[in-house]
């Protein structure tokens, strides 16, 4: 059967969301798609006019042209080139062109009607996004293939669910090489924390500071109110006496008692949850605690934390490393820069442990 286009799917996006641009690219190109990215074809857009260069590609040369709307994109002057191209063959077709997905609030663009289905981004972030173009184009539900190496930029709390994450974390963590992920724990009483958790600025940062080797999340916990009073004993106090009986009870951390079996202990918020794991097993877990600050005081925190772990894997070896250097590279670092290390005894299974936890997101 002859082809009639170069592409499947053009992508159309500001500079600033090149980031989410190249993960889908890779994503959907490692699974079978033709996708085009300007940056592929530096070799083919050198020297030519770039406007009609851009005109003919987004008019002519791809099936779909998936576009990242956000502030950013309004403003830009080739997108308008790009999104004009893509209206002209919108107006000559029955069928669906444009894919809009939404990076921001505020980014629906000019003459796309307003009926218009859309993905958002922070709601499905890059796996689902790349799942649900899959579908549309060549009609398949199979589990995505993740390409070893891949930066996935993260999307801040609360915006992408937790089965999408655990199927991304336990593909990592089927690879031969060792694998990081962490978790930032935080409660629901620290509103100026939450908020850090749902900035993409913040997350940014993050990931800059962490790199491509280690991959985070955050996890919501609360804490709760327990007694070693009798059960028939509670049940039989009034107020008054359940009141004097406060003496006897003890606030505990949900997920510390329901995912590691910890009777009776508190948890700092926040907290970061480190696993290390290597050919489907975890190898190592370490609680490292904070200290309630300002927003921006934790973003330090944690800036300081990841830029410690990436270094520290480059010192080990990088991918190549084992799990065993890894650790021990990673205890020398952290406790050389005052970091609490709290080993916690987790399940082996890798895949268990990654489904489990993700149940604790938001």
């Amino acid at each position: 059967m002859t082809t009639l286009f170069d592409f499947d799917v053009l992508l159309s996006f500001a500079g600033k969301e090149r980031h989410f641009a190249r993960a889908i690219h890779d994503i959907a190109s490692a699974n079978g798609l033709r996708v085009f990215l300007d940056e592929e074809f530096q070799h083919e857009i050198w020297g030519r006019n770039l406007v009609e260069y851009l005109d003919q590609t987004y008019r002519e040369r791809g099936q779909f042209v998936l576009v990242l709307l956000s502030k950013s994109y309004r403003d830009k002057g080739f997108t308008k080139v790009e999104l004009f191209a893509a209206f002209d063959r919108m107006i000559n077709e029955r069928a669906e062109y444009l894919l809009p997905v939404k990076v921001d609030d505020d980014s629906w663009i000019d003459g796309l009607p307003r009926s218009t289905a859309y993905l958002d981004l922070r709601k499905e972030g890059v796996l689902g996004v790349c799942k649900l173009l899959l579908k549309k184009i060549r009609g398949s539900t199979a589990s995505l293939i993740i390409p070893p190496g891949i930066n996935i930029p993260r999307i801040p709390s609360a915006s992408i669910s937790g089965d999408q994450l655990a199927e991304y974390l336990v593909e990592l963590c089927a690879r031969p090489q060792v694998t990081l992920f962490g978790a930032l724990v935080y409660d629901e009483t620290n509103i100026g924390l939450r908020r850090l958790l749902r900035d993409q600025d913040s997350w940014d940062a993050l990931d800059k500071a962490s790199g491509q080797n280690l991959e985070v999340f955050a996890i919501r916990d609360t804490e709760q109110y327990g007694s070693d009073a009798p059960p028939f004993q509670q049940e039989m106090m009034t107020s008054i006496s359940l009141s004097c009986a406060r003496d006897r009870g003890y606030y505990y951390s949900k997920l510390l008692h329901d995912y590691f079996g910890r009777e009776k202990t508190r948890l700092a918020y926040p907290s970061f949850l480190l696993f290390i794991v290597e050919k489907r097993k975890v190898k190592k877990c370490w609680l490292i605690p904070f200290h309630r600050a300002t927003p921006d005081e934790t973003l330090d925190w944690l800036i300081d934390l990841f830029s410690s772990i990436k270094k520290c894997l480059l010192v080990a070896g990088g991918a190549n490393a084992s799990s065993d250097e890894v650790i021990s590279k990673l205890k020398e670092l952290l406790l050389d820069g005052k970091y609490k290390l709290n080993i916690q005894q987790v399940m082996n299974d890798a895949e268990r442990a990654v489904r489990l936890l993700t149940e604790y997101i938001e």
